[in-house]
Parts: structure tokens; C-alpha cells; sequence
């Protein structure tokens, strides 16, 4: 019975859920981990008081810790930050406004005011002054209507800026913070808020004072204002150095609440906390993570030093998977080395893994990315982008031989109809310049030889169909002489002129006739035979001579008259 016993208490035990201590979450955090419910609480962080709290890096929007930091709550005060914000961008601090009496409507008797009065004048410069330090409600709403004219319209405004800076779960109601049911933030909505409120140089260096006197005015005297915030003072136990300003919020409803700035070797972090039971749990708690934010996160560059190209022999690995077989010049890769990130004291920026990875088609100038992760969680993408914009879908063809799909997350090797429409894509460029050559040089050949035909057609006209005799320039230009002689005397024949060589040989002989001894003798002179103008004389002429004409011989005819054509060939 006793053993019974014993084995069911053992199986009980067993069976017992027994509690697990949550394991350090491996991760470097960003703005992602404040999303999630459960909070992001390392286990060396600082235990506050606060119902929901936040610390957030205001140059990189990184969240270092986080504890129900989407949970509504009442910002109280803390409120005037965004009212500064609408203050400063709207309002020139040198600028005087007069307080109406709408500005003083709805503020409780125990609310904290500087005592203005409906009539009185004072500067932007001032009433911010005395909104920030004291937290005065009065000082804040005429500001409202210094900017919006009424006090609904500026709320209207708060509510579109936060809207703007990022705020999901943000509503307000009125400029000051005092408590209503539709007034409500939180400590997520809040550090945006005050990341953006330190942005503003005029409201970070009124944040940080500690004292300040209001001139009299027309209605009042010289009013001295105190900072609520206790850890700029290094009188007070809750003092933190390393604080450059804040804003203490406090109603019955809301709690005590606060924002809290710091700064420290480059690095501006923003803490708030709501809902704390007293005053010092509120700066204790602040200041708490403030610090924790300091000491153990650091900005760390992971991509100092990271080349594409690591050297691996004569070739980097990446120009071996990609580039390595290819016939013409490398593009030029260059990624941001300058990006950092917020990590945890105890990761440097060797523990960052790198991985680079190829885009199968490339947007503009950006051909693929590298991955930041730790421990296999990843952290960061940053873009690689090439010289050579231009050239459109470069590295589809550039791929190894098993070919990457984005966003499927698995590895295939190529189909046959995608290389094939790769090699198109970048051979269509020399396709189109070859077949302009080709047609260049068809036309080119078609001119040569119609030229050369039209040629051979001309040498026929002159010497047939067969060999063509080489060509004598001095045979030539005798033929060339022969054909301008006749086609002269061929236009003296159609306009009935004499031929010049032909008056002369007639001149000549009729000069022959003429001479002086053969006149003085009372002769005449025998008449040739060739002579062609023999045929002229008379019988009476030869009867008086005592000279008979000759007998013409028998079968022997006159010489006919020469042709214009045998004067031509004969020169």
C-alpha cells in the first residue's frame, strides 16, 4: 500500500506544470520588439513602479526596453509637451499675446497656474516658460489660442500631429493635460511625441533650465518659476546627472507620470513611465532606465570594413559565383558601410552575420541586399546598387547554376525557356546592330554590281561581245580627233558653207593662173589635165593654141568626185 502510495505522489509530480524561468531573448532589439504584448524585459533591466514604461534611442527609433508600452493610459502634464510642439512651430518666441478670458475656462481650483489674469500681456518666450518648468495650465491654453484662435481648434491640431508623428492609440482633448474620459496616450505615443519635442532647440534648452524669472508685466509682477523636474537638481535624492531635461505630469487619475531625456558619449535616449504611485518612484524609476539604456546598449557599425569582394585567391567569392565566366567588364558594387545599430554591451559588430544576396532582376540601380541577423534572428537589410543603372535585368543571366526566387524563400534550378529568354534579353542589343551591318553591306554590294554591269554594257557597244583589247591612250585619242573632225564637217554640210581647206586650194590655184610673164607674153597657160577646172576651157581657146585636146584613153573612167567621208578618214 505504502509503495502504492509513493508511485502515484511520484506520477502526480510528474505531471505538475513546474515554472520556467523565460530565457534572455536572443535578439538585438528594434522598433518591432515593442509590438508585441508581452513586453520586451531583458532580465537584467530595472523593476519599476510604473503600470507601463518605455526607453527608446531618439536618433535610431530603437526600443531598448519596453514594458506595456501600447497600453492606454492618462499622460496628465506630460501633455504640454505636444502643445510646445504646436507652440514653437506656429509662434515666434518674441512675440507678445493677451490672455482671454476663454484661456482661463475649465481650469480647476487646484490646478497649478501662474495666476494670469483676462487683459495681461506676455511673451511666447514666457508663457513657454512657465508651461514647462511649473507645469502652468493657465500658460498653456492661452498659447492654444495664440495659435488656433480657440481651444477646440488646437486640440483638433494636436490630434492631426499626432496622427503624424506615428501615434496609433493617442486622442486628446484639451492643451494642458487635465483630466477627461476621451484624453489618453500612451508610452509608446509619448516617446514619440518627445522625440520630437527634443528636435526643437528652443524647447530643449527651456526643458533644461532648472530656474527662471518672468519680467513684471502690465498686470503683474515679476513671477520666479521652479522646475517640477527633481533630477536636474543635485540637491535632491532622485538626482541623475547624465539628465538634459523632462516633463513631470500629475493628476489623481492619471498618477504621477514623466518623460526623461539623456545624454551620453553621442548617444540621446527618452524614458517615460506612467502610473507611479508617488513622486520619487517616478524619477527613481526613469532615471533607472535611462541609465540601463546607457550601460548596456552601444551603437555598434557592423559593415566597417565589409567588402562584396572578399579575397579568396585571385578572384573574390562573389565574381566566382557570378562573373567569373563572362567575357566583358565588371560592374562596380558599393553598399552603406555607415549604418549602425543598438546592440547589447556584450555583441560587437563581428557577431553581426553577413550575408549578400543577388536580386534574379534588378529595380534601377539596386541589384541585391545584405543581410544583418544575429543568432538567427534577422536585424537589418541594406540595399547593393550598381554603376550600371542602365542595363535592365542585368543579373538574370548573371545567376549560378541554380537560380534564386525572391520571396519564395527556396532554390530551384533554372527552367530552359528562362535561360533562353536571358539570352535574348542580352543579345537582342547586338542582333539589332548585326542585321543593320548585313543590310549596309546587301545594298553596298547591289550598287557595286550595277555599277560594274552598267560598265560592261558600255565596252560591248564599242567592241562586242568579245575580249576587250587593251586600251592604247594614243589609239585612243586619234579615234577620239577622228570623230570631232567629221562630226565638224558634218555641221558645215548641213549649214552650206565651204569647207575653209577647200576655198584655199581654190584660191591658190587661181592665183597660179594670174601671173604676170604668161599676161605680158599673150599666152595662156596649158591647162592640166587633173586640174578640175580644165573641164571650163572652150574649144574656141584651144583651136587658137594650136593645141587639140587630148583623147580620153578607153575604158578609163573620171575619178569620182571624194566623198566628206574619205577626206575624214584620211585625216
Amino acid at each position: 500500500m505504502k509503495r502504492l502510495l509513493l508511485l502515484l505522489i511520484t506520477i502526480s509530480l510528474l505531471l505538475a506544470p513546474l515554472p520556467v524561468q523565460a530565457a534572455e531573448p536572443a535578439e538585438i532589439p528594434g522598433n518591432s520588439s515593442g509590438q508585441g504584448g508581452a513586453g520586451f524585459v531583458p532580465s537584467d533591466a530595472p523593476e519599476i513602479t510604473g503600470s507601463s514604461g518605455i526607453v527608446m534611442d531618439m536618433d535610431t527609433g530603437d526600443i531598448l526596453y519596453e514594458k506595456d508600452c501600447h497600453r492606454k493610459a492618462a499622460p496628465a502634464s506630460t501633455t504640454k509637451l505636444l502643445t510646445a510642439i504646436l507652440a514653437v512651430d506656429h509662434l515666434t518666441p518674441s512675440d507678445t499675446t493677451t490672455v482671454l478670458d476663454g484661456a482661463l475656462y475649465n481650469i480647476l481650483p487646484d490646478a497649478v497656474t501662474i495666476a494670469l489674469t483676462p487683459g495681461e500681456v506676455m511673451s511666447v518666450e514666457d508663457l513657454l516658460y512657465a508651461m514647462l518648468l511649473p507645469s502652468a495650465n493657465d500658460a498653456a491654453n492661452v498659447l492654444a489660442m495664440a495659435v488656433s484662435g480657440t481651444l477646440p481648434n488646437f486640440t483638433t491640431e494636436m490630434n492631426k500631429t499626432a496622427e503624424a508623428l506615428g501615434c496609433k492609440d493617442t486622442h486628446f482633448t484639451n492643451a494642458n493635460g487635465l483630466p477627461d474620459d476621451n484624453h489618453y496616450t500612451t508610452a509608446y505615443d509619448m516617446a514619440l511625441i518627445a522625440r520630437e519635442a527634443y528636435s526643437r532647440s528652443r524647447i530643449r534648452d527651456i526643458i533644461r533650465t532648472e530656474v527662471y524669472w518672468i519680467p513684471a508685466t502690465n498686470l503683474f509682477e515679476e513671477r520666479e518659476l521652479w522646475t517640477t523636474n527633481y533630477l536636474l537638481y543635485d540637491v535632491t535624492d532622485v538626482y541623475y546627472e547624465l539628465c538634459t531635461g523632462g516633463k513631470t505630469g500629475y493628476t489623481e487619475e492619471a498618477g504621477y507620470t514623466m518623460v526623461a531625456f539623456a545624454e551620453q558619449d553621442g548617444r540621446r535616449l527618452v524614458s517615460v513611465v506612467f502610473q507611479c504611485p508617488t513622486s520619487d518612484d517616478r524619477f527613481r524609476d526613469a532615471s533607472a532606465l535611462l541609465d540601463f539604456g546607457l550601460k548596456s546598449y552601444h551603437q555598434i557599425r557592423p559593415m566597417e570594413g565589409f567588402q562584396l569582394t572578399q579575397d579568396t585567391g585571385e578572384k573574390g567569392t562573389i565574381l566566382d559565383n557570378y562573373y567569373a565566366r563572362l567575357p566583358h567588364s565588371l560592374p562596380e558594387f558599393s553598399v552603406d558601410t555607415s549604418i549602425s545599430l543598438t546592440a547589447r554591451t556584450t555583441v560587437s559588430g563581428e557577431d553581426i552575420e553577413k550575408k549578400a544576396t543577388f536580386y534574379p532582376s534588378r529595380t534601377g540601380s539596386t541589384v541585391g541586399e545584405v543581410t544583418l541577423s544575429y543568432q538567427g534572428k534577422e536585424l537589418a537589410k541594406i540595399p547593393i546598387t550598381s554603376n550600371r543603372s542602365s542595363m535592365a535585368e542585368e543579373f538574370a543571366h548573371l545567376q549560378p547554376e541554380e537560380k534564386y526566387e525572391k520571396g519564395s524563400g527556396t532554390e530551384q534550378a533554372p527552367k530552359k525557356t528562362d535561360i533562353l529568354k536571358s539570352v535574348l534579353k542580352d543579345s537582342l542589343p547586338m542582333l539589332i546592330i548585326s542585321l543593320v551591318l548585313c543590310i549596309l553591306l546587301c545594298f553596298t554590294t547591289i550598287i557595286v554590281v550595277h555599277f560594274r554591269r552598267k560598265r560592261r554594257v558600255n565596252i560591248t557597244r564599242y567592241f562586242g561581245d568579245g575580249p576587250v583589247p587593251a586600251v592604247d591612250p594614243e589609239a585612243v585619242a586619234e579615234i577620239e580627233e577622228r570623230k570631232r573632225v567629221r562630226e565638224a564637217l558634218r555641221k558645215l554640210e548641213d549649214s552650206g558653207e565651204e569647207d575653209p581647206a577647200k576655198a584655199e586650194r581654190k584660191a591658190e590655184k587661181k592665183a597660179a593662173y594670174e601671173d604676170d610673164g604668161i599676161e605680158d607674153s599673150g599666152e595662156k597657160a596649158p591647162r592640166k589635165a587633173s586640174d578640175p577646172d580644165a573641164a571650163s576651157a572652150t574649144e574656141d581657146d584651144l583651136e587658137d593654141t594650136g593645141i587639140r585636146r587630148p583623147a580620153k584613153p578607153a575604158g578609163k573612167k573620171a575619178p569620182a568626185k571624194e566623198s566628206t567621208d574619205d577626206l575624214v578618214d584620211e585625216g
